[in-house]
């Protein structure tokens, strides 16, 4: 059984992955800073500790593994700003780290990254992966620093290796974001007074995770960055109705316009994602919520 080494393994994507990796047969090394207060359900034949930043570390938790999915990172714009030395340590030197574990292993990596670093694109035109970036904070810059120095490993090495963007993930364990279900579950009401037109690129998570588990095994990938997402805009009112069909009850009120406090930009185009590795999202916005309320509750089949 082929062995893949998942880090960020109690993250909200790291958990999924596991789950995805183990539904295809592959048996999973899940790797967290610490697991000391972490919770985690999802399946795994070894679950370690190591901190990415330490090189060392990294080629220890790679040794006999087919492919690394590369998860561990300081998420989101303001877990970023906050500590901005940690966001470069852990989002560059450690997926630098890691890539050149996998290298040394001969093993594939498989780096999360962020369509956030397109940048603002208020025309809402669709965003191929050569399009030009425009990283609006330090989240977005490490992130594209992590991609290009994953690329340029690739060419002067012929490292095995390819960056996924993604973006607005929603599902068990979100941490950051505003996506309603989590807040109406706890009883809460949830008013805001604008956002409701705000067009967003919803993905998924149980379709992230399949994409990166994808790439990982796929015999080439002939490109070095793939968006993967769920390919369409969709307006925040959307989700909110999304979430009033799995909870009734569910108190969500949303003014009109767009929110000033998130960016804008178009759907990316998720075909490089179908061609090297057939990938393509099973979950609709709708659809994907459903699943994810059956998930955390039990309901429906």
């Amino acid at each position: 059984m082929s062995l893949v080494l998942v880090t960020g393994g109690a993250g909200m994507v790291g958990q999924h992955v596991a789950e995805a990796a183990a539904a295809r047969g592959l048996a999973v090394r899940l790797a967290e800073r610490s697991w000391e207060g972490r919770a985690h359900w999802a399946p795994a034949a070894e679950r370690i500790a190591f901190d990415v930043r330490d090189g060392a570390a990294c080629r220890t938790a790679a040794a006999g593994v087919r492919a690394v999915i590369h998860c561990a990172a300081v998420v989101g714009p303001a877990a970023a700003r906050a500590d901005a030395a940690a966001a470069l340590a852990v989002n560059v030197t450690g997926t630098a780290n890691m890539l050149e574990a996998a290298h040394a292993a001969g093993a594939r990596l498989v780096a999360l990254s962020t369509a956030t670093l397109y940048g603002h694109r208020p025309d809402l035109a669709p965003l191929e992966e050569d399009a030009p970036p425009d990283p609006l904070g330090l989240y977005d810059a490490t992130k594209l620093m992590a991609e290009v120095w994953c690329t340029a490993h690739r060419r002067a090495f012929g490292s095995s290796v390819a960056s996924v963007r993604t973006g607005f993930v929603f599902g068990r364990g979100t941490a950051i974001g505003e996506y309603f279900l989590p807040r109406v579950l706890r009883g809460e009401a949830v008013r805001l007074a604008a956002g409701a037109d705000h067009p967003c690129d919803f993905t998924y998570v149980v379709d992230l995770a399949e994409a990166l588990v994808a790439a990982a095994l796929a015999a080439e990938l002939p490109a070095t960055v793939y968006n993967v997402t769920g390919g369409r805009l969709r307006r925040r009112a959307d989700l909110a109705a999304a979430v009033q069909a799995v909870v009734p009850a569910a108190e969500i009120s949303e003014g009109p316009g767009t929110d000033p406090a998130r960016h804008l930009r178009g759907p990316c185009v998720i075909a490089r994602a179908a061609r090297d590795f057939g990938w393509a999202p099973r979950f609709t916005l709708e659809t994907g919520i459903a699943d994810w309320h059956r998930r955390v509750t039990g309901a429906g089949p």
